[in-house]
């Protein structure tokens, strides 16, 4: 029975001297809170209906509507493997223990924060101290940030996803990774992405499209299976990153990783459905995908109302980086993105202007569910739970960001970011030209680099010589006026597009000091040397 419906009942009873434990009814037992961590991935504003009105999307609003949504929210980083390594951990990706970051550090002992920097199976992170503390644990959709063990090397683009011995194996690629998950702590681990749909050799090309309604399905038997215990579930869909999300909103919905299904899965509205609603909204195809990710939320949380489960629950929604222009950089196109936290009872519904980031998940899950981090799990983040619920109106006063040989320090009025390259990184721009001209023989589209950074300079997280496509596309684009500037300071709030670098300034001069003091204090708390600011 419902909780309103119970309510009801023992009220009606209450009159007769009855108490509303009668007839087997039991009064609700209090229980330590569920936790449903939502990251998006390369959600733009646009897409988030409550901001901008292009896009449909009632149940993201819904959540925004109910909880606390922070306008000032921020990802530590700007691109999807080490935010999710913060949502994962409360800690920057330069805590990073993987062997591949490890090695990218410079001779200097800069770190270099990049898609190298995932969560090793040996860290300690939320997950594991949720379990520990008697949290079922579950995982569902894209793993980026996490240590996992590879596909079938007998699979490629070209096999059969409707192939009955090609399905055999792909679905013992699932279980395999699922029982590599439990190394990170999780109980329960299925409809997995292992990386980007597409850029995996090892998998049938027809079925790298987006398929929300298997990975749904998944958090949804993990959620009805554990209904009775605290459960964290961490779900990662693969909306709205590339490939063309429309294009897979248009294609067979029996498309999944584990091949062709023989049904799909009915757990949320028909896609045709999706095109049917928004044309009749008048609003524009192509923002159907929002549409179509937000009636996944959808699916969660209704499941949440129908095992009456709501007001048991914190929920967390995330978008893993910005993509207005700036991903790949620190600039707020890369790193400004909303934040939103809901508990129904808990947290009293508001918009907040504080300054939050990924990097306060951990001690706010931890904040909520009365669990202490072990003494050796180091968390770089606050606990949000006194801000959302009162008890406090203020957090922090800057937030840190750190992406390749960049860093940043954000207030709410101001941004200074630093370019740092390195003495062992540093390349003539002669030789950085020729490396350019090289790659374009080899590979055509890589003559963007040059047409896009004709000097050959060192880029911001410089990869590939002349720039990776995620800089080509969004930083170098975008804020190339002041891109290669050693030190650059924003105004936010006059100039919020940060066109006008204001470090040259005499005027500044003394907010560019205070600035880069901050910096440094930030600086000083996480692994790695930067420059002059940290030897």
């Amino acid at each position: 029975m419902e909780r309103r419906q119970f309510l009801k009942v023992s009220g009606f009873l209450a009159g007769f001297g009855v108490s509303g434990v009668s007839f087997g009814m039991a009064k609700k037992q209090k229980r330590k809170p569920n936790v449903v961590i939502i990251i998006t991935d390369d959600q733009k504003l646009d897409s988030f209906g409550f901001i901008n009105k292009k896009a449909m999307t009632p149940n993201i609003d819904r959540i925004a509507k109910e909880g606390v949504y922070f306008s000032k929210g921020y990802a530590s980083t700007s691109v999807c493997t080490p935010s999710r390594y913060t949502c994962l951990t409360g800690r920057y990706a330069s805590r990073s223990q993987v062997d591949k970051f490890i090695k990218g550090i410079t001779d200097e002992g800069q770190t270099w924060v990049q898609w190298n920097a995932d969560v090793a199976q040996s860290e300690t992170n939320i997950p594991k101290v949720m379990k520990a503390n008697g949290y079922v644990t579950g995982v569902v959709g894209k793993l980026h940030g996490f240590e996992v063990v590879g596909h079938n090397k007998k699979l490629n683009k070209k096999s059969d996803a409707h192939d009955p011995e090609v399905i055999k194996m792909l679905k013992e690629d699932q279980k395999i990774i699922a029982e590599d998950l439990k190394n990170h702590g999780f109980d329960y681990a299925a409809r997995l992405h292992r990386a980007n749909l597409g850029s995996t050799k090892s998998l049938p090309e027809e079925i790298c499209k987006h398929a929300p309604e298997w990975t749904v399905e998944g958090a949804l038997n993990f959620i009805e299976a554990n209904k009775d215990k605290p459960f964290y579930l961490y779900y990662a869909t693969t909306l709205l990153h590339g490939p063309n999300p429309l294009e897979s909103l248009k294609s067979d919905p029996r498309i999944s990783e584990e091949g062709f299904l023989k049904e799909p899965p009915k757990v949320m509205p028909s896609r045709q459905s999706v095109l049917d609603r928004v044309k009749k909204a008048g609003i524009s195809e192509s923002f159907a995908p929002a549409t179509w990710l937000d009636d996944s939320i959808g699916a969660i949380l209704d499941k949440l109302d129908e095992l009456d489960l709501t007001e048991d629950t914190l929920v967390i929604y995330f978008n893993d980086n910005a993509v207005e222009g700036g991903k790949g950089s620190l600039y707020e196109g890369g790193v400004s993105t909303p934040v939103m936290i809901r508990w129904p009872g808990k947290i009293k519904p508001a918009e907040n202007k504080e300054l939050v980031s990924n990097i306060d998940f951990g001690p706010t899950i931890f904040g909520a569910c009365g669990i202490t981090a072990p003494e050796a799990m180091k968390m770089d983040g606050m606990d949000l739970m006194p801000l959302v619920t009162g008890k406090t109106d203020k957090t922090r006063d800057s937030i840190f960001c750190e992406i390749g040989y960049t860093r940043a320090v954000v207030t709410k009025e101001y941004k200074y970011l630093s370019f740092r390259v390195p003495p062992s990184r540093q390349i003539s721009r002669e030789d950085n030209l020729k490396l350019m001209r090289q790659a374009a023989k080899k590979t055509p589209s890589k003559k963007r680099s040059l047409e896009v950074n004709p000097e050959g300079r060192v880029t911001h997280i410089h990869r590939t010589p002349g720039g990776d496509g995620t800089e080509l596309s969004n930083g170098l684009k975008k804020y190339r006026k002041n891109y290669f500037s050693g030190d650059q300071l924003y105004d936010l709030v006059k100039d919020p597009d940060e066109k006008e670098n204001l470090a040259l300034d005499p005027e500044y001069k003394s907010l560019l000091n205070k600035m880069k003091k901050e910096l440094k204090k930030h600086l000083d708390g996480v692994p790695g040397t930067f420059a002059e600011f940290k030897s």
